[in-house]
């Protein structure tokens, strides 16, 4: 009897893992509206019409809330996600409305602009919605630049005009459908997304996540003497890497891969921010003590003043100061985590 048991769990598990993920995640404020009670909290009432429309569908469900750029970039990266769902609204209308200033920054709930992880998603995802913010023209400029070559399934969608997330969000999960499956339409309650076997199989089987790709290889070391919050660390607008918020004492290690055009690589194109992406922030954060290194022996040195206090008030620049590496200290890496079994 325990060994059926046990086979029984071992099976479950199994099928679990092989189920792609739909992923609800929110990172806005409660509004104030005159009929709901002070107690109300909009997440309820997202998490309920999420869980309503995907329970039949045959995908996991997940939903996580007040989501941070950490968990955000997580779950853009995560090749057990099919799809994914953004909602996100504006702190403060003075500032920015509708989720995207006049710069195109879209703010989660913490205040930091997220704008760029959308830069770069798994090529397991077959949908990203983002709702509750006009990001559909932002979305249109990164597909146009490229960002998305490598997502053939992908379709990522937004609004052009502001959107109550409720609304949107029930908007963008019949988007999705035709990427899932279908659409199951019901009298007098609410339509269901079913999920079709042929797209379940063709995620399993995706293999654009094997390709490999060639960059030059940084190690980053990152110590807390007091707490920080979670930074990102960039190259040329491109986050290749997020450590998450860390108490003193921590110690975090991460290693990036530097892709800069060859034919106009300088020292510029291995200048290192260190950014926590807040979209407004006045007060001087620390934000950990860094070193980088690498095998062609690298240098960087952060931009302070001559006490040795960073200039920067929410982001460090580290400019390099070594020499540019040559082409054959390229390093072959693999930018996409594979589902098991196509590794």
């Amino acid at each position: 009897m325990k060994k059926l048991v046990l086979l029984a769990s071992i099976l479950i598990s199994a099928l679990a893992s092989a189920t792609p993920n739909v992923v609800l995640l929110s990172s806005l404020e409660t509004p104030k509206i005159w009929y709901h009670s002070k107690k109300w909290k909009i997440e309820k009432s997202l998490n309920k019409i999420f869980y309503k429309r995907f329970k039949k569908s045959g995908l996991n469900i997940i939903i996580k809330e007040k989501v941070d750029q950490q968990i955000l970039r997580e779950e853009l990266l995560n090749p057990n996600n099919i799809a994914v769902f953004w909602v996100s609204h504006a702190k403060d209308s003075q500032q920015i409305s509708d989720g995207v200033s006049s710069d195109a920054a879209i703010v989660d709930y913490h205040g930091v602009d997220v704008k760029n992880h959308f830069k770069n998603i798994h090529p397991n995802m077959r949908y990203v919605g983002l709702v509750g913010c006009n990001a559909k023209e932002l979305l249109e400029e990164y597909r146009s630049e490229g960002y998305y070559s490598n997502n053939k399934d992908l379709l990522i969608h937004s609004f052009d005009k502001k959107v109550d997330a409720r609304i949107g969000l029930r908007k963008s999960i019949r988007k999705s459908a035709k990427q899932l499956g279908k659409l199951k339409k019901r009298l007098l309650a609410s339509p269901r997304v079913i999920g079709f076997q042929d797209i379940l199989t063709d995620f399993e089987t995706n293999p654009a996540c094997l390709v490999k790709q060639t960059g030059f290889k940084i190690s980053v070391r990152r110590e807390l003497k007091e707490e920080s919050p979670a930074v990102a660390i960039k190259i040329d607008d491109q986050i290749l890497h997020v450590f998450a918020q860390a108490k003193a004492g921590e110690v975090q290690e991460a290693e990036i891969f530097v892709q800069p055009k060859l034919n106009e690589m300088s020292r510029n194109s291995f200048k290192v921010t260190v950014d926590t992406n807040l979209f407004v922030g006045m007060e001087k954060l620390y934000l950990g003590d860094f070193e980088f290194s690498s095998d062609w022996d690298g240098k960087w040195k952060l931009f302070a003043k001559r006490d040795g206090t960073p200039l920067g008030v929410t982001k460090n620049l580290y400019r390099y100061t070594g020499q540019t590496p040559m082409i054959h200290q390229l390093e072959e890496f693999q930018p996409y985590e594979c589902l098991e079994g196509l590794e």
